[in-house]
């Protein structure tokens, strides 16, 4: 039976109860009215007394199947009464809830009530008109049906937690008859969900702390879920999720792309875990690096269902492996022997070079304390120092002799360093130490390279000065002259360039020799660098004997050198200047004695200048000329000139080599070699060489559309003009404005820059082919280049030096050099142009060696950029 029917089987008892209360009203006043009739109202009250009867024990008889049905749900029954009190409760409540009744007031179902909830729901009955005792009940009577979470208050005095649903009870008139109430306890539950909470906020922060998200790949819809924290990787709104595997994808950096699409590929392909690390890519360019896991989940068919993975951002790990690969790497190749030891001075581990130096291997010292290496050497004091430094300092330095284990006593130059802990605990103690055997061996001949020219044996720069300021310094006191004479050997460039470096290298030592067998005693010589030597004269030179000197010099160095078979015939220019009269200080000495041997050089080269006054005016000129050159681009005195450039295997004009002029208002036309060093060393080099570049990049644009055949045009970059600036910006910048297609453009870099810094430029060189233009070594056969680094150039061609060509055929060293430098370029695929061609007889040369392009003068003189154009569509 329900509660319902339960509730309609009371009712109509309790009008039963009522019928008979009132026929037994009505009979005793019937007996009162007529005593007559007494007999038969007695029969008659037996009558009714034996059917009151008869339905009380049926009202006890439902009451009692009432309350067994009360008692046989495992959920706390509460029955009331029209004024709230309790009428009947079941034995679940008498089990759970604390007793009531025993209080003065009347029991109520809200004496289990909490205190705050029982106040809460009186304060929501605040406006009803009559007064409240049970705002439990009234709550219920006012609403119809009430459900509601609330606490009730157990046997143990506890409070837990219950689910309780009551309605009004009505009888068949209508009345209110009170209101049944049921409760489900439901603090387990509260319980369960608070700890699911719990575990999902936990988790949540667990995924926060680790960096890690999960993810779920529907593969029937292709809908992709993420979690929280996979938005905070992904560094991505709600707002904007990637709602398919292909925005994903969007999202991996895309050098990573097709790795990753191929693993995930292959995982649903073998039913395989998926497990891979990657990169992810921002619109700011930064990068992250993520490791992804992911399972596929299939259907019983074998169909594919879905992926469930996780996502974790690793990028401080990564960073911190590379950091840990990169320490392990600097501990196992370090040049340099290191030891670490724990707190207690036990050895944890050392390196490979810790092994050479001190001959133990690594198993033979770890686990002992440094103290196996005691020389002897040094006294308890000095190790009590030692330490002291270390706990005081947290750092140590010095030398220290230790013994190898075979004995042999050694000094060390040792760094000694602790490591603390976050709370300042000292952890281990670092050593990184070297042999100083050498050092010590080699301290004279450090001294000796320190003051001595390597190569010739000859004081260097160093020494020299320091030599001639302690001689001014005498001679100002003494009050006597002193000669200087500065001289480099003639030709010497050529030699070195056309034989190489070996020859040039022992010409220097025969040359140096040479001049210290015609100084006196008491003189010195020495090599500043380069083929440059600077002679001091002492003892009071005259005049005369500083003549004598030169010419011996002269003398000595006009005989003919045999070196490595070659007979060299070189020569020599001086410059000379005398203390006190052209200078009272060594660089005004040096400065003037250079300007006189450039002088000697004007002169034919082979002998000897004394400074005169109006050298200086060389010196002027320059700083003049740099002066003018800065307003030069301002006031549009520079102006490009085009040389044409042509293919030897059918004649045609293919492009132009770009060359800066500049037309002084004053002086005319200003040739290149006397402004172009000045604008390198000021840095003018700088706008000048994007001015000249933007205004050929310009040119060639009208050139090539113009459909002449033209092909490109070439640029020369000034390795100042490289070093000096973002070249990589400047040249993408400059085709961007001009709107120059990147083929019709070729750089031309000098082969001496190249190799000045060989690594790093062959860097800018990769980069600025990538813009998609084209890159030339000018000048070559000139520079130092090895075939291991030109293999490795980033060009396209070669530009066999006019030096070599001038002299062509006749030369048998010239054509030599030329025919290998043709013979090298094609064998490395590379085009080779040859500069300076200026007679038939040297282009018939470079054609028979099947040289690909020339220019020169054979050809046409630089052209100014209407005459080119003539020249082009001629």
């Amino acid at each position: 039976m329900n509660e319902a029917a339960l509730q309609q089987e009371l009712a109509r008892l309790r009008t039963e109860v009522e019928a008979l209360r009132l026929a037994n009203a009505a009979l005793e006043r019937q007996m009162s009215r007529d005593a007559e009739r007494t007999d038969e109202m007695l029969r008659a009250l037996e009558s009714h007394g034996n059917a009151l009867r008869e339905a009380n024990q049926r009202y006890q008889s439902q009451s009692n199947f009432i309350q067994r049905v009360m008692d046989s749900t495992g959920a706390l029954m509460i029955v009331l009464g029209p004024d709230g009190r309790l009428l009947r409760i079941n034995q679940q409540c008498t089990q759970e809830l604390a007793a009531v009744g025993a209080e003065p007031e009347p029991a109520v179902a809200d004496a289990w009530l909490h205190p705050a909830e029982r106040q809460s729901l009186a304060a929501e009955l605040g406006s009803l008109p009559w007064p409240v005792h049970s705002p439990l009940f009234e709550t219920v009577r006012c609403r119809g049906d009430y459900a509601a979470e609330h606490r009730l208050r157990g046997r143990d005095g506890r409070y837990r937690h219950y689910w309780l649903k009551g309605s009004v009870q009505h009888n068949p008139q209508g009345k209110e008859e009170g209101a049944v109430i049921c409760a489900t306890d439901i603090t387990v539950l509260k319980q369960q969900q608070e700890r699911l909470r719990r575990s999902e906020s936990l988790l949540k922060e667990a995924q926060h702390i680790a960096q890690l998200g999960h993810w779920e790949l529907d593969l029937a819809s292709g809908r992709l879920t993420w979690s929280e924290q996979v938005y905070r990787i992904f560094e991505l709104t709600r707002t904007e999720p990637p709602h398919s595997y292909q925005a994903f994808l969007a999202l991996v950096h895309p050098e990573d792309r097709e790795q990753v699409d191929r693993a995930y590929q292959t995982s649903l392909a073998n039913r395989q875990p998926y497990d891979i690390e990657h990169r992810l890519q921002f619109a700011d360019g930064s990068i992250k690096w993520v490791h992804e896991r992911s399972q596929n989940y299939y259907a019983a068919d074998g169909r594919l269902l879905r992926s469930i993975g996780t996502v974790q951002d690793i990028t401080e790990q990564h960073i911190v492996d590379e950091q840990l690969r990169l320490a392990a790497s600097v501990f196992d190749n370090s040049l340099n022997a290191i030891l670490i030891t724990d707190a207690k001075a036990h050895i944890l581990k050392v390196n490979r070079v810790f092994s050479e130096v001190m001959g133990y291997k690594p198993d033979e010292v770890i686990g002992r304390k440094p103290n196996l290496f005691k020389s002897g050497h040094h006294g308890k004091r000095f190790y009590q120092e030692l330490w002291s430094s270390l706990k005081r300092e947290g750092k140590w330095q010095g030398e220290i002799w230790d013994r190898r284990k075979d004995g042999e006593l050694i000094p060390l130059w040792q760094n000694i360093s602790s490591v603390r802990d976050s709370e300042g605990r000292v952890i281990c103690y670092i050593s990184v130490f070297y042999d100083l055997s050498e050092q010590k061996q080699s301290a004279e001949h450090i001294h000796y390279l320190a003051y001595y020219d390597a190569l010739t044996d000859l004081p260097n720069r160093q020494h020299f000065q320091e030599r001639c300021e302690h001689s001014l310094e005498r001679a100002r006191r003494d009050r006597q002259t002193l000669a200087l004479l500065f001289l480099d050997l003639d030709r010497f460039k050529h030699v070195n360039d056309s034989l190489g470096h070996p020859v040039g290298d022992e010409l220097l030592r025969m040359a140096g020799q040479r001049l210290k067998d015609s100084l006196r005693q008491g003189d010195t010589v020495a090599r500043l660098g380069g083929d440059e030597f600077i002679i001091l004269l002492e003892n009071h030179p005259s005049i005369s004997d500083t003549e004598k000197v030169a010419a011996k010099i002269l003398q000595a160095l006009a005989r003919p050198f045999q070196v490595q078979g070659h007979k060299l015939e070189i020569g020599t220019s001086i410059g000379i200047s005398l203390y006190p009269d052209d200078g009272e200080d060594y660089t005004t000495l040096i400065k003037h004695a250079d300007l006189a041997m450039y002088q000697a050089k004007e002169r034919g080269r082979g002998n000897f200048q004394f400074f005169e006054a109006h050298l200086t005016e060389r010196a002027r000129e320059r700083l003049f000329l740099e002066g003018e050159l800065r307003e030069a681009l301002n006031r549009g005195e520079l102006q490009v000139h085009y040389q044409p450039q042509y293919s030897l295997a059918d004649g045609r004009l293919i492009g132009a080599e770009a060359l800066l002029r500049w037309r002084h208002p004053d002086r005319g036309m200003i040739p290149p070699d006397k402004f172009i060093a000045i604008a390198e060393d000021s840095g003018l080099i700088v706008p000048i060489g994007e001015w000249v570049l933007r205004t050929a990049c310009r040119q060639a644009k009208i050139w090539a559309e113009a459909g002449k055949g033209f092909q490109r045009m070439a640029v020369n970059l000034s390795g100042a003009q490289i070093e000096r600036s973002d070249v990589l910006a400047a040249v993408g910048r400059i085709l961007a404005e001009t709107g120059l297609a990147p083929q019709h453009l070729e750089l031309e870099i000098t082969e001496t820059y190249i190799m000045r810094q060989a690594e790093r430029n062959i860097q800018v060189m990769e980069a600025l082919r990538d813009l998609g233009l084209t890159l030339a070594i000018d000048d070559f056969g000139t520079g130092q280049s090895s075939l291991s680094y030109l293999k490795r150039l980033p060009v396209d061609k070669l530009k066999i030096d006019r030096s070599f060509v001038m002299d062509i055929p006749q030369d048998a060293n010239d054509s030599a050099i030329t025919r290998s430098i043709l013979a090298l370029g094609h064998s490395l695929r590379l085009t080779v142009l040859a500069e300076g061609v200026e007679t038939a007889e040297q282009l018939a040369f470079l054609q028979e060696l099947a040289c690909d392009e020339a220019q020169g003068y054979y050809f046409s003189r630089p052209l100014d950029a209407a005459s080119f154009a003539g020249l082009l569509s001629g």
